[in-house]
C-alpha cells in the first residue's frame, strides 16, 4: 500500500493540540522499571512509586492516592496496554515504548518504564495508578507521543519519517566526539513539560548524526555535552518520508547564571533543585525548551548554575515545602541586567466540587491540574465531590475532572496568597450517537482510541470523550448531545468532523492513510 506522501497540520497528534483541547494530562511517579523477559505479552512493573532521592525534598504528585491496592494487585486497574500500528495497518514487532513522569522537577520529565511491543505489536505497562506521557519508537518511523492513563487502552499509529543529517561543533568549529542529541517538541505553558521524542548519544564520531524518527509536526533538534552549553536548531518539519534536512549545531562555553533562593521573609533556602529553559518563539507566543542547565543551592540559597544558554532564560525553583518558583532572565553577553532571586512561597489554592451533570456532586471524582511548571498534580474527591488543590504557583493552569470515558477541561488562574473557587461539571448526555469504523485503508484498526470533542462555550470548558475501537476496529459513543464533534484517531493526523442530532445516528468512518482534503491553492498549483 502507498504511504501518504502528505502529513499536514496533525493538530491534535501535536501537544499544542492536546493541550488546546484540554486531553488527559499525563503524570505518574516511579523507579526506573526492568525490561520484561517474554512470553506471550510484554510487560513493565512500576511498583515503586517515589522519586528518585533528592535534598531539595521535592514530590511529584501525580498518582492518584486513593489508598487503594498496591501496583502489583488488581493489575487490569493499574494497566496501560495497547498495541502499535503502522500507517499502513500493520502491527510493528520490537517498537520501544516509554512513560514518562515528572519524579525530579515539575518540568522534568522521567522515564519509569521501557519495553519493546511483541510481535503483534501488543504492549502491557503495570504502573502506580496515575497519568502518563507515552512515545513509542521505531527506525524509520516518526514517534507517536499521546497521555494515558492507568487502565486505558490506547494503540498508537506511526508513520514513515523523513531524515535529518547534521554535524555537531564546539566553539572553534571543531567536530565534537561526545554528545547527546534530543528530539523535542513545543506546547503551551498550559500543558506539561513534553518528554524528549528521541534520545541517543553519540561517542567517538566526527560530528556527524542522522536522525530518522522525527513526527509529523515541527520539532526543535537539542544537541547537549559537557561542559558545554546546549545548541537548539530552529524548527523542522519534513512533510514526507522522502524529505531531508541537513543541519549543524555549535556548542559554546555559554554563560554563568548565579542567584539566591530565599522564602517570602527573605531567609536563604538551602538544597532547592534550580534548573533553567530556554524561552523561544512560538507562533502567537512564547514556548519554554528545557536546556540541560541545572543546579541546587547551598547552605546560604546560593546557586550557580555552569553552560547556560544566552537569550531570555527562565530559571525554576523546586523544593518540598513550598510551591514551584519561575523568574525570567535576558542574558546578552553572558551578563544579567540584575542578580537572579528566586523567592519560594505558598503559592496558591484552588477549591471546588466536582458534580454530574445534574448539579449534584460527583464522589471520588479524579481531577487534574496541569502546567509548565508544575508538570501534573492528581487528586481525588471526596465523599461529597469536593476537591483541594494546594502550593500551587500564580499563573493560567488547566483543570480536568475524568470520569469513565469523559472529560470536562477548563483554565483556572491562581494568584499568590489566595483561593481560587473552581466548581467544574460533567457535561449532560444527551440522546445522539456517533459510531464509525477506523481502518488503514481495508484493514481494522482495534484497540484505538478516538478523541471527540465539542465546545460547550465560554464558561463550560471542553467535552471530550474517548471511545476505544473493538476487535473490528468500531467505535460506538452513545449518550451524546446534539451538536458539532471534532473526531480525532488519537496519535494520527486523521480528524474529521461530524453534526449529530438529537435521537438520531452519526455515522463516521475514518481511514488513517486519507490525506487530508487540499486546499483551494493547493489544487490550483
Amino acid at each position: 500500500m502507498q504511504l501518504p506522501t502528505k502529513r499536514n497540520k496533525p493538530f491534535f497528534r501535536s501537544p499544542a493540540g492536546w493541550a488546546t483541547l484540554g486531553t488527559v494530562p499525563v503524570i505518574a511517579l516511579g523507579a526506573f522499571l526492568l525490561w520484561p523477559s517474554g512470553g506471550t505479552t510484554l510487560a513493565a512493573d512500576a511498583t515503586d512509586a517515589s522519586a528518585p532521592e533528592s535534598r531539595s525534598g521535592y514530590v511529584n504528585r501525580g498518582l492518584f492516592s486513593t489508598g487503594g491496592p498496591a501496583p502489583d494487585e488488581e493489575a487490569a486497574v493499574t494497566m496501560i496496554k495497547g498495541r502499535v500500528y503502522s500507517i499502513d495497518g500493520k502491527p510493528i514487532a520490537g517498537a520501544l515504548v516509554s512513560a514518562t513522569s515528572f519524579a525530579i522537577a515539575g518540568n522534568l520529565p522521567t522515564t519509569v518504564a521501557s519495553l519493546e511491543t511483541d510481535d503483534e505489536g501488543r504492549f502491557e505497562m503495570k504502573l502506580a495508578d496515575g497519568s502518563y506521557q507515552l512515545v513509542a519508537n521505531k527506525p524509520g518511523f516518526g514517534p507517536s507521543f499521546l497521555p494515558a492513563q492507568t487502565g486505558e487502552t490506547v494503540s498508537m499509529v506511526l508513520t514513515q519519517s523523513g531524515r535529518v543529517r547534521g554535524r555537531v561543533l564546539d566553539a572553534n568549529n571543531a567536530p565534537m566526539q561526545r554528545f547527546v542529541i534530543d528530539v523535542l517538541t513545543a506546547a503551551p505553558d498550559s500543558f506539561a513539560a513534553p518528554t524528549p521524542l528521541f534520545s541517543k548519544r553519540y561517542e567517538g564520531t566526527d560530528g556527524s548524526f542522522e536522525l530518522d524518527q522525527l513526527p509529523g509536526w515541527p520539532v526543535v533538534v537539542r544537541a547537549t555535552a559537557v561542559d558545554h552549553a546546549p545548541a537548539f536548531s530552529s524548527p523542522i518539519a519534513l512533510e514526507s518520508p522522502s524529505d531531508t534536512k541537513d543541519i549543524e549545531l555549535v556548542l559554546g562555553d555559554g554563560c554563568v547564571v548565579e542567584g539566591t533562593v530565599r522564602d517570602t521573609a527573605g531567609n536563604p533556602l538551602p538544597y532547592v533543585f534550580v534548573n533553567a529553559e530556554t524561552r523561544m518563539a512560538g507562533g502567537v507566543s512564547e514556548v519554554s525548551m528545557e536546556a540541560a542547565a541545572r543546579a541546587e543551592s547551598d547552605e546560604q540559597g546560593h546557586f550557580r548554575i555552569e553552560h547556560a544558554p544566552s537569550g531570555k532564560v527562565v530559571v525554576r525553583g523546586y523544593d518540598g515545602d513550598h510551591a514551584s518558583s519561575s523568574v525570567t532572565v535576558d542574558i546578552k553577553d553572558c551578563k544579567v541586567d540584575k542578580p537572579v532571586e528566586l523567592v519560594m512561597s505558598d503559592g496558591g489554592t484552588i477549591t471546588g466540587v466536582a458534580r454530574k451533570s445534574d448539579g449534584s456532586p460527583l464522589p471520588g471524582a479524579r481531577l487534574t491540574l496541569m502546567a509548565r511548571s508544575i508538570g501534573f498534580v492528581n487528586v481525588v474527591a471526596d465523599e461529597e465531590g469536593q476537591f483541594q488543590f494546594d502550593s500551587i504557583p500564580p499563573g493560567n493552569n488547566r483543570l480536568e475532572l475524568l470520569h469513565g470515558n469523559q472529560r470536562t477541561s477548563t483554565t483556572v488562574r491562581v494568584e499568590e496568597g489566595t483561593v481560587a473557587q473552581r466548581d467544574i461539571t460533567l457535561h449532560p448526555t444527551g440522546t445522539g450517537e456517533i459510531r464509525g469504523r477506523v481502518t488503514a485503508g481495508s484493514v481494522p484498526l482495534a484497540g484505538v482510541q478516538i478523541l471527540v470533542a465539542a465546545n460547550r462555550g465560554r464558561g463550560k470548558g471542553l467535552d471530550i470523550r474517548y471511545p476505544v475501537t473493538d476487535k473490528d476496529g468500531v467505535y460506538h459513543l452513545e449518550g451524546v448531545p446534539g451538536g458539532h464533534y471534532a473526531v480525532n484517531v488519537v496519535t494520527s493526523a486523521k480528524t474529521a468532523g461530524v453534526e449529530v442530532e438529537d435521537g438520531s445516528v452519526a455515522v463516521l468512518d475514518l481511514d488513517v492513510t486519507e490525506e487530508p482534503p487540499k486546499s483551494l491553492r493547493e489544487e490550483l498549483e
